[in-house]
């Protein structure tokens, strides 16, 4: 666990203080008290609202001592002035009352702490200063992890181009932007050729490589008001601003395909990548986000069906090139049928404390054992049932095939599991699912204790108030909440301070590279803090490597799930798998 005193050395050791009090004689006590102490390199002093503006607008302070009762108006009002100019400032309110109250609405105010003037001591200020300091080094640290993991939900972490929640931002703001003031814009959806063949024959180091050096291309010639983002894989969108028509559009994009003519040196290796586009018009081929989108892909497997580099989207007659053998309406059919015919079965994988290798619990996964295609990853069919009426069938239903094995293993062991279960963010907007939880756990005779809810990140992102409705209402009931690969979107640490969250799990991406100093050492370091002054279990995702253990725990987080531990399992072997761990656990 990292020691407070990391957090001191990063702060500056010398601070610089404001007094603000109309009584000479309360100020010059404080100002006094606060010289002994060696951390006070600059005290100023202010005897009124209007003279504390004013050192406020030409000093940066660490610390202003506020007197709520002054001559020209309430102390309580300058709050939001000392905050504005100063984020990290630390307010402590000093009155000549201890009301607690007044108090109580100082902290609600955002002040630090309440002092009351007649316990103010040498030793009261010094330790004052000291815990601020740590304080206001600690939330520095905070604020600065909460705006990478911002700049890592908008871009993409391999060509730091936008990435694909970026992307789908900025076109939902031009089709809104188009209804008011009708600026026409094109959608570009590009596809790398041959990329591939890169990874196969040279390895996914060459094709980073290669895609970086795409990225790098695009963005270079594209202009500022244009957005060129990476959606994911070797794909890539576009979109382009001011064009006057379809051929200003088709002009741009080949523009863009001629960046690619030279070839792309790694190593040894000059490769020759190309790309396919397809052009989608707003308002010609439509106003709204998702049909434009649909739109440009016709139009850019279109063009790479007929080995051309651009196409322009033609109408109903173009035809996608086929990503799968079946379209959204047999996947939705072949769904239905799952769920009648008992075709879901759930896969268990452990959560375990690194120290002690106690097994504190199992994630659910489900599993879709097709007659046709054999076993399916949630990957390969959860955006299409989160897009069809299925889902809430689907939820209700694995569900209860975890409550019911949770029953079972109830009966055989004597300290039974906590079984944690993924959530859609779609199932925030039914409002009857808090009872339906409530009730299937009443059904099947499980302690609420024992069921945790994961929630993805993006949930809480995108309807944050009715997930905090919800979470609310289910820790309320005794439920567990989790956030699931949480550091994948962006959510304000002032939010999880303020919902009834019992675990994060941090996305699997930042188990990998560990080394001292790198952002995700850093990010598990400063996570594993932030959760423990909120009492919530921090996990580590995708732990596939036993020597990240130490690591991991040297950073301070002591919980991982992956493939270090074990893959998920049917219900089957768990017990078994569960039982041999404990064995290994007492030999070593």
């Amino acid at each position: 666990m990292i020691d407070d005193v990391e957090c001191l050395q990063e702060a500056p050791q010398q601070v610089s203080v404001l007094v603000v009090d109309d009584d000479d004689v309360d100020r010059e006590r404080i100002i006094r008290l606060l010289h002994r102490n060696a951390l006070c390199s600059q005290i100023l002093e202010a005897d009124s609202k209007a003279s504390a503006l004013s050192l406020l607008g030409r000093e940066l302070f660490d610390f202003v001592f506020l007197d709520f009762k002054l001559d020209d108006g309430d102390g309580r009002e300058l709050v939001p002035s000392i905050q504005q100019r100063n984020q990290s400032c630390l307010i402590v309110a000093v009155t000549g009352t201890g009301n607690e109250r007044i108090a109580a609405e100082a902290i609600k105010l955002g002040v630090y702490e309440y002092l009351p003037k007649f316990e103010l001591t040498e030793d009261r200020l010094r330790q004052t200063i000291s815990d601020g300091v740590r304080v206001a080094a600690m939330q520095a640290k905070l604020r600065e992890t909460e705006q990478l993991l911002q700049h890592r939900s908008l871009y993409d972490s391999l060509t730091d181009l936008p990435n694909r929640n970026l992307f789908l931002d900025r076109l939902d703001q031009l089709c809104a932007l188009h209804a008011r003031n009708q600026l026409p814009f094109a959608v570009l959806m590009i596809d790398l050729d041959r990329f591939k063949e890169v990874n196969d024959k040279l390895g996914h180091q060459a094709g980073d490589l290669v895609l970086r050096e795409v990225g790098a291309r695009f963005a270079s010639l594209l202009r500022g008001s244009d957005t060129i983002a990476r959606l994911g894989g070797d794909e890539f969108a576009a979109l382009l601003l001011e064009v006057d028509g379809a051929e200003c559009a088709l002009a741009l994009a080949e523009k863009v395909g001629h960046t690619l003519d030279a070839p792309i040196l790694v190593g040894e290796h000059a490769l020759s990548i190309g790309a396919s586009f397809g052009v989608a018009m707003c308002p010609q081929h439509g106003c709204d986000p998702a049909q434009l989108l649909s739109c440009a892909d016709i139009a850019m497997y279109q063009a790479k069906s007929n080995l051309g580099s651009v196409a322009l989207y033609a109408g109903e007659n173009d035809k996608p090139w086929p990503k799968s053998g079946q379209t959204t309406q047999a996947l939705i059919t072949q769904l239905t049928r799952a769920i009648q015919h008992e075709e879901l079965e759930m896969h268990y994988q452990p959560k375990v404390r690194l120290d002690t290798e106690e097994v504190v619990g199992f994630e659910a996964l489900v599993r879709w054992n097709s007659p046709a295609q054999g076993q399916v990853n949630p990957d390969d069919f959860m955006p299409t049932l989160e897009s069809c009426n299925l889902l809430s069938r689907f939820t209700y239903l694995t569900l209860e095939l975890v409550l019911s094995q949770q029953q079972l293993w109830i009966s055989q062991l004597q300290e039974p599991f906590k079984i944690a279960v993924n959530i859609s963010a779609r199932m925030l907007e039914d409002g009857r699912f808090v009872e339906e939880v409530m009730t299937r756990l009443a059904g099947y005779k499980i302690p609420p204790k024992l069921l945790v809810l994961e929630l993805t990140e993006t949930a809480l992102v995108i309807n944050p108030v009715k997930a905090k409705q919800m979470i609310e209402q289910l820790h309320a009931r005794g439920v567990s909440l989790s956030i699931d690969d949480f550091g994948a979107g962006f959510t304000s640490f002032t939010y999880l301070k303020n919902c009834p969250i019992t675990e994060i799990k941090l996305d699997k991406a930042f188990a990998q590279e560990l080394e001292p100093g790198s952002f995700n050492a850093s990010l598990i370091q400063c996570m594993a803090v932030f959760c423990q002054s909120r009492s919530i279990d921090f996990i580590v995702e995708g732990v596939e490597r036993k020597k990240y253990w130490p690591v991991l725990m040297q950073l301070g987080c002591y919980l991982g799930q992956g493939y270090s531990i074990a893959k998920p399992m049917p219900a089957s072997k768990v017990l078994p798998w569960w039982k041999m761990w404990e064995q290994g656990k007492r030999r070593g």
